[in-house]
Parts: C-alpha cells; structure tokens; sequence
C-alpha cells in the first residue's frame, strides 16, 4: 500500500446489544484498515475487540445510561489500529447535557501513527432523532477542534444520524473535509438511511467507499453497516 493512502472504517456495533464480537474482529480483519472507529461500545468490548484483532485501542466514555454502581455498562467510543495511536483525547460537544443521560455526546480524537506517515483521526456520534439543529451545533463544535488542532491530513468519521441533511455535513467543509458518498447504512436488515460517514480530505483521491448490502447476518451483529472508506491524499 502506497504510503499517501488510507483505508478507515466506522461502525455503530450497538454494544448494549451483546454482538458477537469475533464475528466483529473477523469483519473488521478481512477489510484490513488503518483504522477502525467504533460508536456504542463499552470499555470492555472494545478491550475485546483491540485484544481479538492484536491492535492499539483508544476509548472513551460517551455517557453512563445506568447505575454509577455499574460503570461496566458505561457506553462510549473507541479509535482502533494496528498502527500506533498518540495524542489522544476527547471533548464533549453537548454542553450542559448530563454524562448520564444517552443525549450526551463527544468527540475522540487520535493520531495514527504509520511509520512517518500521520493521519489525525476524530470519531464521534452526533444526537440522534429528530434533534437536526442539536447535529448541527455538534458538528460546529467537531469542526471547531479540527480547524483547531490544525494537523495537516486529517478525517472525521462515526454515525453523524444525518440522512439527507447536507446543513450537517456542511459544517465540514470549513475544515477542508468533503463527504465521498455512499449508500445507507440502517438499519442493516434492509437499509434505507445513510446514518454513517467517513469524510476525507477535500483535495485527497477517493480509491474505494463501500458498505454492505445488509441482511439478517448483518443484523445479528448490528442495527447499523459498516463503511469502509480508501482515499489517497494529495502529494
């Protein structure tokens, strides 16, 4: 693989569900990315997961949605690679709302380190339902830190909840990222949605954006599909 190119890949598992979590690792395995990221996920399926495929593991709380004597069950978000991960850290992007309550969201962000090559990566799972103008704040706010961190290759990528809403993806492209289509990703019996998206470099070369048809195997593992995603950045 050329060095200016990178495979990524985004899947909502729905951790409260119990998926199966080596057919998750075999999934993710067979794509072969430079890195994975994971939306509902507790910390210790995501341990899991970074153990089963022998990979470098980032996690962080979204929100606790049962008892502080349970922390266990605490649901959050995870940035996995088989490369090294540095300069990790998450921020929320819904100020005011309680860490205990599922309407609680953040961003992670890491680098991926792959000998000399960087790629700054964020995951994130925007409000879901009808809450747009809620996304379209959270998103400000996730292009706010991207613009502000500055590192010069960088994506965003996690279940954005914004079928059709371009307002959402809008706010990207003030941080030099585009959104290379694709088709929906929920629910993954019988898909109609496009919930979840990797955007990439506005001047980087699309290669590959693929995601499953869906299915009843699909389903057991996840309500959502993963999206793979493989661009090449600009010399």
């Amino acid at each position: 693989m050329s060095s200016s190119r990178w495979r990524v890949v985004t899947w909502n598992v729905r951790g409260s569900a119990s998926p199966d979590l080596a057919v998750v690792a075999r999934v993710v395995a067979d794509v072969s990315p430079d890195v994975l990221l994971v939306q509902e996920i507790r910390r210790g399926q995501a341990r899991t997961l970074a153990r089963l495929l022998g990979w470098n593991l980032g996690w962080a709380r979204k929100h606790h949605p049962y008892s502080p004597a349970l922390p266990w069950l605490s649901e959050g978000l995870a940035i996995v690679s088989p490369h090294r991960l540095i300069d990790q850290h998450h921020r929320s992007i819904s100020p005011g709302v309680s860490t205990w309550i599922y309407r609680h969201r953040i961003v992670v962000a890491s680098t991926v380190e792959r000998g000399s090559d960087r790629l700054r990566v964020y995951d994130t799972h925007l409000a879901s339902g009808a809450a747009a103008d809620e996304r379209i704040a959270q998103a400000r706010r996730v292009a706010d830190l991207v613009i502000g961190e500055g590192a010069p290759h960088r994506i965003v990528g996690g279940d954005l909840n914004a079928a059709g809403e371009r307002e959402v993806i809008r706010e990207f492209h003030r941080a030099g990222l585009r959104d290379p289509g694709g088709g929906p990703t929920h629910p993954s019996i019988a898909p109609t949605r496009r919930l979840d998206h990797i955007l990439i470099p506005a001047a980087s070369r699309l290669l590959e954006q693929h995601e499953p048809d869906g299915g009843q195997a699909w389903w057991e593992i996840s309500d959502h599909l993963p999206v793979t995603v493989e661009f090449e950045l600009a010399p």
